[in-house]
């Protein structure tokens, strides 16, 4: 085994460091791949710098003139040049006396840096520093390590700088020969025109031109996306390998028209297709593996009751809820109980609130069948719930509970998985990382329910609102205020912040300032639970929140909202914030309250005012946030994969066909082991 430490040549600090951001090994460091590249082999002369372009230049410059200025704290060094043009230029060095003495008038070197024009010259800032003497082209031809070529640049990680990324690198590149073992049969790379797993790291840090860059690449894109995929197709096998849930009965549309006849509300056209298509999963051979993502205010909660009750009264068999957080098992609780209560289902709740007799007396009753549905969340996957016949199993907002939470079922025999995503995700990505379930889509509101009319306006604007929100407050409308300021952290700063504006907006609604409360993240859950009684009755009319309210409210008489500093959310968070004020056939308004109206910042929150439509927005984050947001993923670790291979839905189709005849052609999966154990844990790790 090799030392990782001794190998490297550095010191327990660095490999903590290394160690916090799951690099533990050589293997993992060699994976450690770079965001960017310098093309550091071609010396340009200032007239063909393009500064637009913002891309690194290397120029060999004469020194003529070097300067030192003390700008109150900051130690200066203007250091002027000409290059072999004679076009002069100018070096900034920001307190650095040890690079500034470096450089010496009257001599040449090549010095590299992102230039900028400024004041009719170039400038460059802090840049790195070579003699010319140093400068040897033939130098990327020997084995040491050599600055003067394609130059890799790596993401610096706490205080470790990305030269000591490349330094150390390039020192174990020999490595790579016994540590790395091609894991795809060869056949395979053939027929699919992949490169050799080696030659791909090793020129992943240090290839030989600019242009082969992508072809490398995207031989560690396809075998992420390969990786995710066989695990999916593997899980999905093994878990459907039950057949107790074989039903060749047919379907009985009866019950279906039972429970839908008692609806005060009519199903949209998707809401029927959902359940007709689950109906029919359920009427397979193998356990249904399905994911339904909803558009906010789509009654998603409906469709599961609708099946939960086609299952006890066809089947005789009970169903579970589970729900990531208390509040949200309480809603559906709730709903469920208004929905099934009257058609004589039992419908009971396990939480951490109830005390010990009240779940022993859940557990119990379930185990005997005196419930048909429970509703929580992971406290049952204890091993002391027991199920009489669990045979349909729901779970809300699906990425919390991941492979390892799931695989609790296969002591039920299996159940039927309904998976429901609370933030649509494009179908190129839900199909990447999602691949073992079936997809489908509640797309389509109530025809009934007004479009929200959103507004993007300034604090003064707002102020100007006031007679129009008390108007709204006399016709028995509430008023939400959400604000940024009032976080879930122990620090002081943020609650006092939260203060100063719940006390603002008590300052210009003077009139009912009694009438103004404040809802935030530090308060304990019977706290919430009495303001949140007190705005759905008559006890308050504004509520300054927190985004607690997206998970927490359902006041449908709520149809006035701001949110104040919109820009500091992104468009997925504002539109289930809105959603807070779509609750009902009334009209609703959305403010969206911003101090800064910068083109980019201005534009994006333009497509709230724009649009409705989760979906798109959904999208727009995508571009703006990157994919592992939106999967709602580790935020520190970001996916390398380019969107432009994640929205590739050819690409991702391709994958996964090449990932089934993998499957089909090695069924002994030989080389799964190696596959498991080379390729970059990180994207399962995050998943699973």
């Amino acid at each position: 085994m090799i030392n990782f430490k001794k190998t490297l040549k550095t010191n327990d600090r660095y490999i903590k460091i290394l160690q916090k951001n799951w690099i533990n090994s050589l293997k993992d460091f060699l994976q450690y791949f770079p965001r960017d590249y310098e093309d550091r082999e071609n010396l340009v002369t200032l007239d063909q710098i393009n500064v637009l372009d913002k891309t690194i230049s290397s120029v060999k410059w004469f020194i003529t003139d070097k300067r030192f200025f003390q700008r109150w704290t900051k130690k200066i060094y203007s250091i002027k040049f000409t290059d072999e043009k004679w076009n002069k230029g100018e070096i900034t060095i920001y307190n650095s006396a040890f690079l500034a003495s470096k450089i010496n008038i009257n001599s040449w070197y090549i010095i590299i840096a992102k230039p900028y024009f400024k004041f009719g010259k170039f400038i460059f800032s802090n840049p790195e520093i070579r003699e010319t003497e140093s400068f040897n082209k033939d130098l990327k031809e020997q084995t040491s390590f050599s600055f003067w070529r394609i130059y890799p640049i790596y993401s610096e990680l706490s205080w470790i700088k990305a030269s000591w990324f490349a330094q150390k690198i390039w020192n174990v590149l020999p490595e790579i020969e016994n540590l790395f073992v091609e894991y795809l049969p060869q056949d395979f790379l053939k027929k699919f025109n992949l490169l050799g797993i080696k030659d791909t790291i090793k020129n992943l840090h240090y290839p030989d031109d600019i242009d082969s860059i992508r072809q490398w690449k995207y031989r560690i894109f396809f075998d992420k996306l390969l990786r995710i995929q066989l695990h999916s197709i593997i899980n999905r096998n093994e878990y459907r390998q039950n057949n107790d849930l074989l039903n060749k009965s047919q379907e009985d549309r009866a019950i279906i028209k039972t429970i839908v006849d008692r609806l005060e509300f009519q199903l949209t056209g998707a809401q029927k297709k959902v359940v007709k298509k689950i109906i029919e999963d359920i009427h397979s051979w193998k356990p249904m593996m399905r994911l339904l993502q909803w558009d906010v205010g789509s009654w998603k909660t409906v469709v599961a009751a609708i099946v939960a009750f086609y299952v006890y009264k066809k089947f005789w068999a009970q169903s579970v809820f589970l729900a990531p957080l208390e509040v949200l098992a309480n809603q559906h609780y709730k709903t469920l109980a208004k929905l099934l209560l009257p058609l004589w289902l039992r419908i009971e709740i396990l939480k951490w609130s109830l005390t010990q007799w009240q779940k022993d007396k859940v557990k119990s009753d379930l185990k005997d069948w005196k419930i048909h549905i429970l509703v929580w969340t992971h406290a049952v996957l204890q091993d002391d719930v027991e199920f009489k016949d669990l045979k349909f199993a729901i779970i809300d907002e699906q990425h919390k509970f991941g492979v390892k939470q799931r695989a609790v079922f296969h002591k039920f025999a299996n159940p039927h998985i309904l998976q429901m995503s609370a933030t649509p995700i494009p179908r190129s990505m839900a199909l990447a990382f999602f691949g073992e379930f079936d997809v489908s889509v509640i797309d389509e509101m109530p025809k009934w329910r007004k479009e929200i009319y959103t507004k993007i306006i300034s604090e003064s604007e707002f102020v100007k609102l006031k007679p129009w929100i008390l108007t709204r407050i006399m016709q028995k409308q509430k008023i939400f205020i959400v604000t940024p300021l009032i976080e879930e952290s122990e620090k002081m700063e943020n609650l006092k912040a939260a203060t100063v504006e719940f006390e603002n907006i008590k300052s210009l609604f003077f009139e009912i300032k009694d009438k103004i409360w404040l809802l935030h993240g530090k308060m304990k859950s019977t706290e919430k639970d009495e303001v949140m009684k007190g705005f759905q009755w008559d006890k308050y009319d504004i509520l300054v929140s927190t985004t607690v309210i997206e998970v927490w409210v359902d006041v449908p008489q709520a149809t006035v909202m701001l949110i104040k500093n919109a820009e500091r959310f992104w468009l997925s968070q504002l539109h289930q914030l809105r959603w807070r004020i779509w609750r009902s056939d009334l009209q609703s308004y959305c403010f969206l309250e911003t101090k800064n109206k910068s083109w980019d910042s201005y534009k994006r929150l333009k497509a709230m005012e724009e649009t409705n439509d989760w979906f798109k927005l959904a999208e727009l984050d995508l571009e703006n946030r990157g994919a592992w947001e939106i999967l709602w993923t580790m935020q520190s670790w970001q996916t390398d994969i380019p969107l432009e291979i994640l929205m590739n839905m050819k690409f991702i189709d391709k994958v996964r066909e090449w990932a089934e005849w993998l499957l089909e052609k090695y069924p002994g999966l030989e080389w799964l082991d190696l596959l498991k154990k080379y390729l970059d844990e990180k994207i399962v790790k995050v998943l699973v």
